[in-house]
C-alpha cells in the first residue's frame, strides 16, 4: 500500500533503545518485516486490523511512548478507511516524532496516514499537506534506509505527487537503484516503470516477486503487478497480463485478486460464462470488499442477456457506494438500459 493508496505502516520500539538501535539500523541490512515486535506483526500478517487498533490502543494508555503501538494504530486506521481513527493516529504520530525524533516509525506513520487523510479532504488540503509529508517520509528513510516500507512509500511520494509538490521521478529512480537488496531495486525500479507506463515490463518483474520472503515487498510485487495488469487488460493487451494472475492465483491462492484479474481477462476475449465462475472465486477470496466484483459481474451478465440478474448485481455494486467514480457512473447507465 503505498502512500494516497498505501497498505500498512512499520515501527521501532521505545526511547531507551531509540538511540543505540537507530545507529545501527542505519548501516545493517535491509528490515524483512512491519514491526519488530512479534504479537503486532502476527496480527498484521494475519489482517486483524480491528484486533490490531484495540492492541495499539491499550498498549498506548498503558506506555505512551511506545512506538511499536504508534505504527500498529496507524496502520489500523488506514485498513479501516476511517477519517477520525485517521485524525488519532497523526496525532499520536505528531507527538511521538516530537518526542522520539530518531523513531523512524513515527516519521512513517505520520507520513502515510497524513497522506490518505489530506487526499480524502480533497486537493487544496493535499497541497496544503504535501511538505510534511514529503519531510516525514523522507526522515524516516534517512534513519531507516534499509526498511523497506519507508523506502517504498518515498518513492510512491515522489512518483504520484506533482512536481510542485515534492513529485520527482529521477528522485524515485535514485531511491530504487540505491535499495539494499536487489530485490527491492527490481520492485521499486517496476514501480518506476509502471508509473512510466511501461506496464508489461513491470508486470514481468513484478511476477518474480510474488514469494520474497520480505512480507512487504511481495505485497507490494502483488498491488502494483495488480495495477499493472488492470492497465493491460484495459488496453486490449489481456494475454500480456494473464501469465501474472494465473502465478498470483498459484502463489497465493486465498486471494481475491488471482481469479478476479482472470475473470477480466475472460471477460475482455467474450468468455463470460468463465468469468462469471471466477468472480465467484474471487468474492471468496481475502481482500474481496475492496474489488468491483458485483460492478463486473453485472457486465458479464448483461452481456449474456441475464438481465435480471445483471440487475442485481449492478444495484448491490451501486447501493455500496464504493468503487471508482467512472465505474459508478457506467453501473447507471447499465441499469437505465436494463430498465432499472
Amino acid at each position: 500500500m503505498h502512500f494516497f493508496n498505501h497498505r500498512p505502516l512499520s515501527a521501532p520500539a521505545r526511547i531507551a533503545a531509540l538511540l543505540g538501535t537507530s545507529l545501527v539500523l542505519c548501516t545493517s541490512p535491509a528490515r524483512a518485516q512491519m514491526f519488530r515486535d512479534s504479537a503486532l506483526q502476527a496480527l498484521h500478517l494475519a489482517e486483524r486490523p480491528a484486533e490490531l487498533q484495540r492492541t495499539a490502543r491499550e498498549r498506548l494508555a498503558a506506555q505512551p511512548g511506545d512506538t511499536q503501538a504508534v505504527l500498529a494504530l496507524a496502520l489500523a486506521a488506514l485498513a479501516a478507511n476511517d477519517g477520525p481513527a485517521r485524525q488519532q493516529a497523526i496525532t499520536r504520530a505528531e507527538t511521538c516524532t516530537q518526542e522520539q525524533p530518531q523513531a523512524a516509525v513515527c516519521h512513517y506513520a505520520l507520513g502515510t496516514v497524513m497522506g490518505v487523510q489530506a487526499m480524502s479532504e480533497g486537493l487544496l488540503k493535499a497541497a496544503r499537506s504535501a511538505g510534511t509529508v514529503k519531510t516525514a517520509l523522507t526522515q524516516a528513510q534517512a534513519l531507516e534506509p534499509g526498511w523497506f516500507p519507508a523506502r517504498s512509500a518515498l518513492v510512491e511520494f515522489y512518483l504520484l505527487a506533482p512536481g510542485m509538490m515534492g513529485g520527482s521521478v529521477s528522485k524515485a529512480q535514485e531511491l530504487a537503484r540505491g535499495a539494499p537488496t536487489p530485490d527491492q531495486a527490481r520492485v521499486l525500479q517496476a514501480r518506476v516503470d509502471l508509473q512510466a507506463g511501461r506496464s508489461e515490463v513491470a508486470i514481468q518483474v513484478l511476477a518474480g516477486l510474488l514469494t520474497s520472503s520480505d512480507p512487504e515487498l511481495a505485497d507490494d510485487a502483488v498491488q502494483w503487478g495488480m495495477q499493472a495488469g488492470m492497465r493491460l487488460v484495459s488496453e486490449g493487451q489481456g494475454a500480456k497480463a494473464q501469465p501474472f494472475f494465473e502465478r498470483l492465483l498459484r502463489e497465493r491462492p486465498a486471494s481475491a485478486g488471482g481469479p478476479y484479474g482472470l475473470a477480466r481477462v475472460r471477460s475482455e476475449s467474450g468468455a463470460h460464462l468463465e468469468a462469471l465462475k471466477l468472480l465467484d472465486q474471487s468474492a471468496a477470496g481475502k481482500g474481496a470488499a475492496v474489488l468491483p466484483i458485483d460492478y463486473r459481474r453485472g457486465i458479464a451478465l448483461q452481456a449474456l442477456g441475464r438481465s435480471d440478474e445483471a440487475r442485481a448485481a449492478l444495484n448491490r455494486f451501486v447501493g455500496a457506494g464504493k468503487g471508482q467514480k467512472a465505474s459508478l457512473e457506467d453501473a447507471r447507465k447499465r441499469l437505465e438500459q436494463l430498465g432499472g
